[in-house]
């Protein structure tokens, strides 16, 4: 990990493209992980590449009825499958494609289901952890009853590394943990902030946090490096995302403090 000496000043690529184009699915790009022509987003298990002109059909009563042809070259996102007449994939909003040799259907491979679950760390309640003082992905809270010996108890080790970054002592647990916890110095059992460092498992821009986590307080160029930074009020807790340039760099690492 690229411990950089970063010092606080107050003065994310994830590539989008239009989506797969269904009748149930929403015009604007969707949030997801650049998988071929499409984007794969949470929620979907595969997709199907239409190889030959075929029926795009819905059910009702029971039956199967069709809604439109789907033309040769075309991708859809698929969300389900059911085992009935033959086999039929879920496109979603209730419209199916039958499993046939006119239609491929992957599967994603597991990188990409891993750069969901990142991009999903982000999506789903990371600011509601922040404001409990809670860095997500990880239970210890900062400025409660939980201290680094909490943190020991967790991971069952001694640090792997440690050092100061900003005035506080940096701890991290195990090679290539995402986290480090901060106290104010070695003889100091009181964590003051908790760092999550970007791996680059995917790329996260200022755009991408915004969209996931939510529009920040305010963000601008760092006074300090001239990076970008984005700060969010999060109570009695800051949260801070600091970007490796500009406003279009990726993520560098979050602070909770």
């Amino acid at each position: 990990m690229n411990m950089k000496n970063w010092v606080f000043s107050i003065p994310f690529v994830l590539m989008l493209v239009l989506g797969l184009n269904t009748e149930a699915e929403a015009a604007e790009a969707p949030i997801g992980v650049k998988w071929g022509n499409s984007i794969l987003i949470k929620g979907q298990i595969g997709k199907v590449t239409i190889l030959k002109d075929t029926d795009l059909v819905k059910e009702e009563k029971g039956k199967l009825t069709v809604i439109r042809k789907l033309k040769k070259g075309s991708e859809f996102r698929v969300y389900s499958y059911k085992d009935r007449d033959g086999g039929i994939y879920g496109l979603g909003g209730g419209a199916f494609v039958k499993k046939t040799a006119s239609v491929k259907y992957e599967t994603p491979s597991q990188t990409k289901k891993n750069q969901i679950v990142r991009l999903s760390m982000f999506q789903e309640g990371f600011l509601a952890s922040a404001k409990k003082g809670i860095m997500k992905g990880q239970p210890i809270a900062i400025g409660g009853y939980e201290d680094l010996y909490d943190v020991y108890d967790y991971y069952g080790m001694y640090p792997t590394w440690e050092g100061y970054i900003d005035g506080g002592l940096g701890r991290q647990f195990g090679d290539g943990s995402n986290y480090i916890y901060y106290t104010g110095d070695e003889y100091d059992a009181e964590l003051t902030a908790i760092d999550w460092w970007n791996d680059d498992l995917v790329f996260l821009t200022p755009y991408i946090i915004k969209k996931t986590v939510g529009a920040p307080t305010s963000e601008g160029i760092s006074e300090m490096d001239g990076t970008w930074y984005m700060y969010y009020d999060c109570g009695y807790y800051d949260l801070y995302f600091f970007f490796e340039d500009g406003n279009r760099s990726n993520l560098d690492f979050v602070r909770l403090k």
